[in-house]
């Protein structure tokens, strides 16, 4: 969480309040992600199935922010990151 508040002031210039930060994970396999998640280019280097951690703020303004991303379940190793805003990709980035 320290992670995602640090990013979205540095990045995005939004001060957000940790304990307004929610987090969410699910595993999915490749054929139930969808492109927008995961271009399918990117999808082909991650693992089947794989843990997509979320965490979540709606800044003062309304905007949804989420940070989505796939870590390496043996290594904790961050494999790919995706940046949504208001549903909206806005920026992603793969480790592997």
């Amino acid at each position: 969480m320290n992670w995602f508040v640090r990013t979205m002031k540095r990045t995005f210039n939004v001060a957000v309040n940790i304990d307004e930060v929610g987090y969410e994970a699910y595993e999915f396999y490749h054929e139930e992600l969808d492109n927008y998640l995961v271009p399918e280019e990117h999808l082909k280097k991650l693992p089947n199935p794989l843990l997509f951690e979320t965490l979540a703020y709606v800044d003062g303004n309304g905007n949804e922010w989420i940070a989505g991303f796939v870590r390496d379940e043996e290594t904790g190793e961050k494999l790919y990151e995706v940046w949504i805003k208001n549903g909206e990709p806005i920026a992603y980035e793969i480790y592997v």
